[in-house]
């Protein structure tokens, strides 16, 4: 082949390895482990939805849902629903110190955000005690909400394992602007956790 082909072939080949890299650079990067985070999130949503579907299932086909003298849902549920959004709050602070390399003020928004969520839970106890019936009767209201509210909260406590290993890390500043992903996805966690609280929440008004 001589030098003017060579030439030719190399400029009608060269454009087209470009376009590859540009397009391959252009696709959206996840890592397995904001991977993982999706499949779980899948997986409770399939679970709670199944909850949800079973409690209006059971509200609408049920003639002798709520017997009479039983409890109203207690006034805590409005508290515990600040206090999972003051949870939500505070690590959303937390991700935003994060991403300004203010180290000492993430730490400090996780150990809120912890102690807000302890506090939820201790209010969700209460919740419950107060919806304790008068009788040993069964009573489809009474279940209805401790199922509800009992599933949510073990998600509450599950989530204090990832809280804590994230608070771990920003206390030996192991996180960065650039380098705080762990972070992310435990804030992703609780932030769903904090949306479907809500959602729960109407329910329960809306079905009593």
């Amino acid at each position: 082949m001589t030098a003017a082909k060579q030439r030719e072939s190399a400029m009608t080949e060269s454009p087209t390895e470009p376009k590859n890299v540009e397009q391959s650079a252009s696709l959206p990067s996840v890592s397995m482990r904001q991977m993982g985070v999706i499949v779980l999130f899948i997986s409770m949503s399939v679970l709670f939805t199944a909850t949800l579907i079973g409690f209006w299932f059971t509200r609408i086909t049920s003639h002798h849902y709520r017997a009479p003298g039983l409890p109203d849902l207690p006034a805590g549920l409005l508290l515990s629903t600040l206090l999972i959004g003051l949870t939500s709050f505070c690590i959303w602070q937390a991700q935003l110190s994060v991403r300004r390399n203010l180290l000492e003020a993430l730490r400090r928004w996780l150990l809120a955000a912890g102690a807000l969520a302890s506090m939820f839970l201790l209010t969700q106890t209460a919740n419950w005690f107060a919806m304790r019936p008068p009788s040993d009767a069964n009573s489809l209201y009474i279940a209805c909400f401790f199922m509800l509210t009992g599933v949510h909260a073990l998600h509450v406590l599950g989530g204090f394992f990832p809280l804590g290993f994230v608070l771990h890390h920003a206390s030996r500043r192991h996180y960065s602007s650039s380098n705080h992903e762990g972070l992310s996805l435990c804030a992703q966690y609780w932030h769903f956790l904090g949306a479907v609280w809500l959602v729960l929440v109407v329910t329960l008004y809306l079905g009593n």
